[in-house]
């Protein structure tokens, strides 16, 4: 079974499994056969007893609920047994859990006997940033086929994929962001008072430490079962409120100084603050990460301090994780979610040039109608932000040297699809935040862009369903909409409960409308090979 280890007698689930549970407010999923309306995801049961564990006539996530615990407490009981096997293997384990959460949110439609054999996954590959320098690079208008690797030779299945997906990290990091920290040489505490928590890293390599700080935004009750999800915000005011009262934990991020300067990388091209103290901004490529990567780590760090402890101290599931930011912090949530394989949902808003929106991409000049989102009948893009905005003094601090080689957009060897392609994996998801009204700079219509050929490789995966995007009227945040759809969508990927919205919305946008429709949409992946 791709992507699912075997587990003996008392382990953990892996993450697919372990986040599938769901329990109302202030009650335990038990197997009563009790009211089930708390748990909207019901399915009728493809026969009367297999899967169907309370005997109610449904499967849904009360049902993945308690075949994940009779898993962690071994129950060998025979009518436990008769349901739970849903795979038919004779024996109750992660695997079942795995097909079951499957069924739950249509991956599949019938439980079949064996292993399900789900799409293949990202392994580990040896890192090689053998690329040629800028001046060598080519320029050229096509954008860039994703399924083809930077020697030429071609991706020929989904396992082909993923070693192509492992190559694009390594040219983000040679060409644009400089080196992903990973948090090997890095030990982080941390501590709790109220609703404030302080980050502190030791270097290990170094002895050196530096710390940060962070904001908790808990909900006043948590009705998923292991813990409450959690947003991890890059900066405060990310419709904190929504969230909670969707039953999701905030937690808000120090990234630049906003809290207590210069935080962990202050906004600027002098490479300081906590990070920086760490990892001092060298002359060497290597020794050369950017702000987007630094506040990248610092989300990274949070993580670290939840499984270390944080997480059971205030119940939540760092196992389920949202990071998202807007602008500057958009483009860093974009990049964050590309390179920390925990996160589970990518969620950056308005991230413009150097998050994702398509490079090769320019709306400046084209008149869209607004008018189903309430908005202006015909709104015409001014300027887009350039690769000189980008390269200037208050923005260059967010890359690394080698970006500012770049004479043009069309030099890049990569563009904003294939960052985005970095999320594609089973365990993990993509949801895009735009606004297409009053955000001429950002280039919401080159961020649909990115999607439609993000999802060519999603689709090619069988991941189709792991991206979405949500294109609000206006706003340059994430707003109350976003957040909305976002744990809707969240929930019924991660826990199998069905949504109270029709969520086909996140697979479109106002830009696919006729009349707003441009033909590059269709042409501009032609030549790929997938």
């Amino acid at each position: 079974m791709a992507g699912i280890c075997l587990l003996a007698a008392g382990s953990a689930l892996p993450a697919a499994a372990e986040n599938s549970g769901y329990a109302p407010s202030g009650s335990a999923a038990d197997s009563s056969g009790s009211d089930n309306t708390a748990f909207p995801a019901a399915k009728a049961a493809p026969d009367s007893v297999t899967g169907d564990l309370n005997r109610d006539g449904k499967i849904n996530a009360t049902d993945l609920a308690l075949l994940k615990r009779g898993i962690l407490s071994e129950n060998s009981d025979s009518g436990f047994k008769q349901a739970a096997d849903v795979n038919e293997s004779g024996a109750v384990n992660a695997l079942d859990a795995e097909m079951m959460r499957d069924f739950l949110t249509g991956k599949i439609s019938k439980f079949e006997k064996g292993e399900w054999d789900g799409p293949s996954g990202p392994a580990v590959y040896p890192k090689s940033y053998d690329f040629p320098p800028v001046s060598q690079l080519h320029a050229s208008n096509d954008v860039p086929d994703p399924f083809i690797f930077a020697d030429g030779s071609k991706v020929e299945s989904p396992d082909d994929w993923w070693k192509r997906q492992a190559e694009i990290s390594c040219m983000y990091e040679y060409y644009m962001y400089g080196i992903w920290r990973d948090g090997s040489d890095d030990e982080t505490s941390y501590s709790i008072s109220g609703n404030s928590m302080k980050i502190t890293v030791k270097r290990k390599s170094t002895g050196k430490t530096a710390s940060f700080k962070a904001l908790i935004s808990l909900p006043q009750s948590v009705r998923h079962e292991g813990g409450a999800p959690v947003i991890l915000g890059m900066h405060k005011g990310i419709s904190e409120s929504t969230a909670t009262a969707n039953g999701y934990a905030v937690i808000t991020y120090d990234s630049d100084g906003m809290f207590s300067a210069p935080g962990t990388a202050a906004d600027n091209n002098q490479h300081t603050g906590a990070f920086y103290d760490l990892y001092p901004y060298g002359r060497n490529w290597d020794e050369q990460t950017g702000d987007l990567l630094a506040w990248s780590w610092g989300i990274s760090r949070i993580l670290d301090a939840l499984y270390g402890g944080a997480a059971k101290e205030l119940n939540i599931n760092p196992d389920s994780s949202i990071v998202t930011g807007v602008s500057r912090y958009g483009k860093a949530a974009a990049v964050c979610g590309a390179f920390e394989k925990r996160i589970k949902m990518c969620a950056p808003s308005c991230s413009g040039a150097g998050g994702l929106a398509l490079y090769r991409y320019k709306s400046e000049g084209k008149s869209y109608d607004f008018s189903s989102k309430g908005g202006s009948s015909r709104y015409t893009y001014d300027q887009n932000e350039p690769l000189g905005s980008l390269q200037a003094s208050g923005e260059q601090g967010w890359f690394n040297g080698r970006f500012m080689e770049f004479k043009a957009e069309n030099q890049f060897p990569v563009d904003q699809h294939m960052l985005a392609a970095m999320c594609c994996d089973p365990n993990r998801y993509l949801f895009i935040i735009c606004s297409c009204q009053n955000e001429n700079w950002v280039n919401a219509p080159a961020q649909w862009m990115t999607y439609l050929g993000a999802k060519r490789v999603f689709d090619y995966v069988g991941l189709g369903d792991h991206i979405a995007i949500n294109v609000h009227l206006q706003g340059h945040a994430v707003i109350e909409e976003d957040v909305k759809y976002m744990v809707q969508y969240f929930d019924k990927m991660v826990y199998g409960i069905e949504p109270k919205t029709d969520l086909s919305v996140l697979q479109t946008s106002v830009f696919a409308l006729p009349q707003n429709k441009d033909s590059f949409a269709d042409t501009f992946t032609a030549k790929w090979i997938h």
